[in-house]
């Protein structure tokens, strides 16, 4: 059914961004810094009851990974001490509006780059000034992005002791052979000891990142880090198919032939397959469409508030989110672009996110859609479980079904297919999309 497998969120944003003619997508209206009062005006209201999260990036990191093209600078063109200066005082203008002080923050990620790379003092200052100035609710999801050569034990206890309850680390791979190509910085064997040293210290949620389908990838090798991840007793993965960016080291290495890697959808669903399974065979279910998680373990707050549509609120160079009705992007200190959300499309972009959950309930989709689009949406949903993509889900609901391990594969394709559907019975009736 499928031919080209759409890998990530933000693939299926594209696909769901063309199916509505480009007119969800930020580029063509967004408004510069004069409306920057426009959101002002909206903050000194009170909240509206959305979920709310915080997102600080941190673009900066000591080494670029031959396969990243995110925003991110190396740290020796960084002040790091200014940075953190910086968001120290966003959160302290941001903390006085009534809009974010009326209401407690539920989650706060800091993503990057590597927000590692700043000092524990530098950190200190960010999160002290978070507690300081941002009303959190008690159990607040407090994230980290990191690599393993700027976290360690003693430095991860003491981010733990200002208030992270959950690290995310790079991992990659734990194979030597596959370090080297994704450039990764410690041995395999140094990998496995630091990451049983950080479990057996840290008590609160600890996931990594897993990359498959990196060029010449045996089965042997990924299914020693399924075991791995089974066995090391972390709560969560992140499983991702290597995605090879355009003017990333690796895209190049390629192109010039010093890399071969030809990869087919079949290699890359055989790979899928594997460590999918073997993670369900250890204890792990599904979290959303490339995380796997044991259960009760990992909450993933964050990603919930931003798949809802709710408030995040984005600081630091680079930062996107969504705030008061506005989509808001910090390019640097000083300048923001913001644009108003479009209201007709928002059904479709809660929609699009609710499927990375795995979940497809006939029933809570049919709300707010007129009766021709709901059937619409309801055949197409018998056609991709004829296919073998979607399997009823007891005690769900009728009508509910959860995405097989094909169609966790084609699982961002399988949403764009099922949002298509809907739009197109509701461009048929007239209807706004709503």
């Amino acid at each position: 059914m499928f031919t080209e497998r759409f890998r990530s969120h933000h693939d299926a944003e594209g696909g769901l961004e063309a199916l509505l003619g480009n007119s969800g997508k930020l580029a063509g209206k967004i408004l510069k810094m004069k409306s920057w009062s426009s959101v002002e005006k909206k903050l000194r209201e009170s909240p509206g009851g959305l979920a709310r999260g915080v997102y600080i990036h941190v673009p900066y990191c000591d080494r670029i990974c031959g396969f990243c093209n995110l925003n991110r600078t190396e740290r020796g063109a960084a002040d790091l001490d200014a940075y953190a200066a910086y968001i120290a005082g966003e959160l302290k203008t941001f903390g006085a509006y009534p809009y974010i002080k009326e209401q407690p923050f539920s989650a706060v990620y800091f993503g990057g780059g590597t927000p590692t790379i700043l000092s524990t003092e530098q950190l200190s200052r960010i999160l002290g000034a978070l507690h300081d100035n941002i009303p959190l609710t008690e159990d607040c999801e407090i994230s980290v992005e990191t690599t393993q050569h700027n976290l360690g034990v003693k430095k991860a206890l003491a981010l733990a002791a200002l208030g992270v309850n959950r690290f995310s680390v790079g991992i990659q791979t734990f194979s030597g052979r596959g370090r080297k190509i994704l450039g990764r910085t410690y041995n395999d064997q140094k990998a496995l000891e630091e990451l049983r040293e950080l479990r057996a210290a840290f008590k609160g949620v600890l996931g990594i990142d897993i990359i498959y389908s990196y060029p010449g990838q045996s089965l042997e090798e990924l299914s020693e880090d399924a075991e791995i991840c089974v066995s090391s007793g972390i709560d969560s993965v992140s499983f991702y198919s290597l995605m090879i960016h355009k003017g990333s080291a690796l895209y190049r290495s390629i192109g010039n032939g010093d890399i071969e890697f030809k990869r087919t959808v079949e290699w890359d669903r055989e790979r899928h397959h594997l460590f999918y399974g073997k993670l369900k065979e250890g204890g792990f279910t599904l979290l959303e469409l490339s995380k796997l998680a044991r259960p009760g373990r990992d909450a993933y707050r964050y990603i919930h508030i931003q798949y809802e549509n709710g408030d995040l609120l984005p600081l630091g160079s680079g930062a996107g989110g969504r705030l008061a009705g506005f989509r808001v992007y910090s390019m640097a200190p000083g300048r923001r672009f913001v644009s108003p959300v479009d209201k007709r499309h928002e059904r479709y972009y809660r929609m699009l996110g609710e499927f990375q959950f795995g979940l497809y309930d006939a029933a809570k989709m049919a709300e707010g859609l007129a009766p021709e689009t709901e059937n619409a949406v309801r055949e197409k949903l018998d056609e991709l479980e004829s296919l073998g993509f979607l399997n009823p889900a007891p005690g769900a609901g009728p009508g509910a079904r959860v995405l097989s391990p094909d169609g966790v594969f084609w699982g961002n394709n399988i949403a764009v297919e099922v949002l298509g559907a809907a739009i197109h019975a509701a461009k048929k009736e007239k209807k706004v999309y709503v």
